[in-house]
This record gives structure tokens, C-alpha cells and sequence, in this order.
């Protein structure tokens, strides 16, 4: 019987770190579960021997190839065995019947996990001509890995510029933009996977049509001469396609043509679309309420301007004209034209002048509407006529001739003219051609204009402007104006005694000696002061010429006074007192 030694072998593990792009290092593991010791195969080992469990006592450093086994290194992924040949019973130190072989397991492990991801769940993937990648309107992912000796320790990811953090359960990545996804994982024992990325844009937002309507009114009023186009734009992931119908029709889709609408009746309708792009993006169904016109046009004419006949004569201001209106109530009209007296006809844009030659002037006139419909008269010549039989013309560009005159005495000082209370402004105006239609007339700038049918007479004192008007039949307009002051208060009075008070009674009146006498004076700032009357005791009235006396004893005197000046304004004083003996 062979001799056995019982080896206790205790394997401390020194790791040397190899640097990988993830920052893993080799490492060892064990497993709790199963007890299974793994080893990272760039890992070297070391194997101690002891006689207890408890501590290493000596190194195994001696062996015949030296250079392999201090260290050695693990060949065989999987499961690696330290061998006795034989089993010791640990009892009787006798080898084990039947003989068994002693196998210590470690496991190596050399091999990174494999890594998968799951992109996309719920999502629209599409990859445009240029390899690019586009998910919408969101995307899940999920990452898995294995690894079939030590185990997946940890998954990691990292999204954009962000760092790298553990994976744990699907994501969502639902904000709009471009993304770089990179992920690896590591085993139990350090080994790390190959980085993965993925590269891809995430679209969210809708398409965006506009619909162009070539041919339309403000109405919204088409003719089947008008072209309808979408024009779409979808700047991530691509237009997938536009979608059309009208009113209850069935969708169809756009080819980027004119959208075809000759088979619809005249009268309103409704266009209903939306877009979709490549990941499924669909815009909120638009629409377009139009009416489809296929009437003709019809024609009217209207005389603008000033027009007055009188004594067989056809008086015109210069500026009458022929307006000709086409009316289309739907589609609109293209082009109206008009011919003077069997000349070409011309394109009618605005109100042209009318003939002012005496004699018969005939106008023809027609219009073509958007659906290249054209005006159809009652005798079926295609055009309408305007008959403008003119005797006598006369064309009046003058506005009547006016004058004014002040009814009344007038004061000038200076330059100014100063008006009372006695004056009116009478006007008059003349035409010698179409005739006076009116005159108005106002004060001091005012906007609204009156109609003058007597002489005015201003009420209200101060500097005041006077413009007025003359207007003949066909509305030529004339213009005068004229500056005054308008006086409306009399002179100011003043009394002077030529002799003072002797006494007050119980009436309060002054009592003067009956040898009294008083004058009297006035002024008046604009017309000045023209004269100055008084009444004594309900007298006559006399002219003011010199002091006033001849008053007898005892006696009460009332004298009312009354100043008058040249506009015929006029104040009145009244002046009460008493004689003495």
C-alpha cells in the first residue's frame, strides 16, 4: 500500500488587473449556492498546503517544469481538477477499496458573456436608403446576456454622452431626437463583452400638409379650372404617404398630382386629409369646406360720377365714367372686356371715361369667368351692349362763383373786422354752366357743413374764421372763407358827482345838497363808445351832452342810463338818490 499524504490545499488568488474598456478586472467567485470556486483564466494561481484548515503554512514553489507551475494558469475552460491518485481513508490512513481518485474542482473561465438586446417593442421601425434607423413615436428596449460557465454578474448601458449605469429592467425612450444606445456585460469572474451600440432616432411628431388652392376665392369658392395640391413635410423620419377624400367618399391616396375633382356636383363639398410618415406618425385629419361654381358670369353696368340734364343738355363734371361689373357668385371671373364705338376690345380693369362726343356711342362688353364660361346676351352674339345717346354735352370743371355781404354796420379797426349783434352774413353764389346745386357754410374749422338758407348771425364774441361753399349740379365744389370778431357787450359806465353825499336815509340812498350836479362817461374796448342816453324820473330820453343839474329840495330822483356803441351794443346803469333842503 502506497503511502498518501492528505494535502489541505488552500488557493489564495492574486489577481493581475488587465485593463478592458469597461473597466473589469479579472477576478474569482464563488458560488453560494453550489459551492463551486471560478476562476478567471488570466488569473494565475498559486496553491499553498497546510495541516489545518485555518492557515496557508507552505507555498508549492518546486516542480520539475518550474517555469509552468509558479505560477500556473488554468487550461481548460471549465471545470480543472488539483488530483491525489488515491483516497485516504482519513481513520485508517488506508487507501479507499475500491481505489478512487481524490479531485479538488475550480472552474476557469475565460469567456465573456454573450450579449442581446430586444429593440423596439410596440415601436414602427424604418431604415431610410441611407442606413439610417428611425423608431416612432417611442421606443421600449430590453437588454439580456449569458454566460455559460460563471455566470452574468451585471448588464450595463448608457444612452447619448451619459455614463454607464446597471440595466436592470426594460426602459422607454420616448423624447424625440437622435440616440447612440451602447450596452456590455460582465461575468462573476470579470470577463466583460465586446461594447455593443446601436444608433438610431427616435420620431414623435406628425407629419405636416398644406393644402394650396390655386383658383380660389375669399369665399372658398373653386371652379374646375382651380388646382389643389398638398404640400407635405416630414424633416426626421420621411413622408410615408397622404390620404384624401371627399365628403363620404373613399380615402385615396395623393400621387403628388392635382387632386382630381371633376366628377363632383356643383355645390358645397368638404376635402378631407392627413399624412403619415415612415414610423407610423399620423397627423390630425384636416379638411377644406369649398363650393364647386360651373355658373356663367352676368353683367351690369353702372354710370359713376356727376351727371345733370337740364334745358336737353347733359352737363358731366370732367369725371364721369362707366363702371362694368361682372358677377360670378361663386367661381369668380377671369377677364372682362369692352369695345367703344366697334374698336378692338380691350381688357377692362377700371372705370373708363365715357364718350363726351354728341351723337349715339355704343359699348360692348362681355366677361369670362374662371371656368372659361363667357357672358351670353339674349341675341347670342357672346357680348351686351350699352347704349349712350348724347344731344348736348357739356362738360362743367368749374365750381360756382361766391360772395358774401354784411347785412348791417360794420366797425373795422385796422385790418379786422368787428360784427355786433345788428349784423348777419348774407351769401351768394352763381354758376353759369351746370347751375347752383347749394351753398353751406360753417365756423371755425368744424367738419360738418350747413346748408345755407338765410343770413347767419354769430352769438358768440371772440375771433372767429367763416368758410363756405358753393356747389353746382355736377358737384364741382368752391371754397371762400373770411376772418372777423364778433363784439356782443356794450360800453362800461361811470358816474361822477359834482358834489359828495350829506346824509344816508333809512333806504339806504344817499341824500346830496339839491345844488347837485353829475356827469357821466363811458368806454368800449372793440367798436367804442357811440353815445350815452338818460331818463330822469321815467322821462323822455335825452342825449347826454353836459352835466346834469336843476334838481329840486326834498325830492327822490331815479336816472337810467343807457350807453350805446357804434356795433349797436348796448349797457344800461341806474342811479337813485335823494335832495336835500
Amino acid at each position: 500500500m502506497r503511502k498518501h499524504i492528505i494535502l489541505n490545499t488552500i488557493i489564495l488568488i492574486v489577481m493581475a488587473f488587465a485593463a478592458v474598456a469597461q473597466t473589469s478586472k479579472p477576478k474569482h467567485y464563488t458560488d453560494s449556492t453550489s459551492g463551486k470556486l471560478y476562476w478567471n483564466k488570466k488569473l494565475p494561481v498559486y496553491i499553498w498546503v497546510s495541516t489545518t484548515p485555518d492557515h496557508a503554512e507552505k507555498l508549492l514553489n518546486k516542480s520539475p517544469n518550474q517555469k509552468y507551475s509558479f505560477p500556473f494558469y488554468l487550461d481548460t475552460e471549465g471545470v480543472n481538477y488539483i488530483r491525489s491518485k488515491n483516497a485516504i481513508d482519513p481513520e485508517t490512513r488506508a487507501v479507499v477499496e475500491p481505489p478512487q481518485e481524490v479531485r479538488l474542482e475550480i472552474y476557469a473561465d475565460g469567456i465573456a458573456p454573450e450579449t442581446g438586446i430586444s429593440l423596439f417593442n410596440g415601436s414602427k421601425k424604418y431604415v431610410n436608403t441611407e442606413g439610417k434607423i428611425f423608431y416612432g413615436p417611442f421606443v421600449n428596449f430590453s437588454l439580456s446576456a449569458n454566460d455559460k460557465t460563471s455566470g452574468v454578474e451585471t448588464v450595463f448601458y448608457a444612452i447619448n454622452n451619459s455614463s454607464f449605469e446597471a440595466y436592470k429592467s426594460e426602459k422607454k425612450i420616448a423624447t424625440q431626437g437622435n440616440y447612440v444606445l451602447k450596452y456590455y456585460a460582465t461575468d462573476n469572474v470579470g470577463n466583460a463583452s465586446t461594447m455593443q451600440q446601436e444608433t438610431f432616432t427616435v420620431d414623435n411628431t406628425p407629419p405636416f400638409t398644406n393644402l394650396t388652392v390655386n383658383g380660389v376665392t375669399d369665399d372658398k369658392v373653386i371652379s374646375f379650372t382651380s388646382k389643389l395640391y398638398f404640400n407635405t413635410e416630414d424633416s426626421i423620419s420621411g413622408l410615408k404617404g397622404t390620404y384624401y377624400k371627399f365628403d363620404d367618399g373613399a380615402i385615396q391616396p395623393y400621387d403628388g398630382k392635382s387632386i382630381p375633382f371633376a366628377v363632383l356636383s356643383e355645390g358645397k363639398h368638404t376635402l378631407y386629409y392627413y399624412s403619415t410618415d415612415n414610423v407610423n406618425n399620423q397627423e390630425k385629419e384636416k379638411k377644406f369646406d369649398f363650393f364647386l361654381d360651373k355658373s356663367s358670369p352676368l353683367m351690369a353696368t353702372d354710370i359713376l360720377g356727376d351727371r345733370f340734364i337740364a334745358n336737353n343738355t347733359v352737363y358731366f363734371s370732367g369725371k364721369t365714367k362707366l363702371k362694368l361689373t361682372a358677377i360670378d357668385n361663386k367661381v369668380g371671373i377671369k377677364e372682362v372686356k369692352y369695345s367703344i364705338d366697334n374698336q378692338p376690345f380691350v381688357n377692362y380693369t377700371n372705370p373708363f371715361y365715357l364718350p363726351s362726343i354728341s351723337g349715339m356711342h355704343n359699348i360692348r362688353y362681355y366677361s369670362v369667368d374662371n371656368l372659361n364660361n363667357q357672358t351670353t346676351s339674349l341675341n347670342g352674339a357672346g357680348y351686351e351692349e350699352f347704349k349712350h345717346n348724347i344731344s348736348k354735352v357739356y362738360v362743367d370743371l368749374t365750381g360756382p362763383n361766391l360772395q358774401h355781404e354784411i347785412i348791417g354796420d360794420i366797425v373795422t379797426r385796422r385790418d379786422t373786422m368787428l360784427l355786433g349783434p345788428n349784423n348777419f352774413i348774407q351769401l351768394k353764389a352763381n354758376d353759369p354752366e351746370s347751375g347752383l346745386q347749394k351753398i353751406t357754410y360753417n365756423f371755425d374749422g368744424k367738419l360738418i357743413e350747413n346748408d345755407y338758407t338765410k343770413p347767419i348771425k354769430m352769438t358768440e364774441k371772440g375771433v372767429h374764421k367763416f368758410d363756405y361753399y358753393g356747389y353746382d349740379n355736377v358737384n364741382n365744389r368752391n371754397f371762400a372763407s373770411f376772418v372777423f370778431v364778433s363784439d356782443i357787450e356794450g360800453p362800461e359806465l361811470f358816474t361822477f358827482w359834482t358834489v359828495g353825499s350829506i346824509n344816508t336815509n333809512k333806504q339806504g340812498i344817499d341824500i346830496y345838497p339839491s345844488t347837485v350836479g353829475f356827469t357821466l362817461a363811458g368806454t368800449d374796448v372793440l367798436a367804442g363808445l357811440k353815445s350815452i342816453t338818460y331818463s330822469i324820473n321815467g322821462q323822455a330820453p335825452k342825449i347826454y351832452l353836459n352835466t346834469i343839474g336843476g334838481f329840486k329840495a326834498n325830492t327822490k330822483y331815479t336816472v337810467k342810463i343807457t350807453g350805446t356803441d357804434y356795433l349797436g351794443n348796448q349797457s344800461f346803469k341806474e342811479v337813485t338818490f335823494m335832495t336835500g333842503k
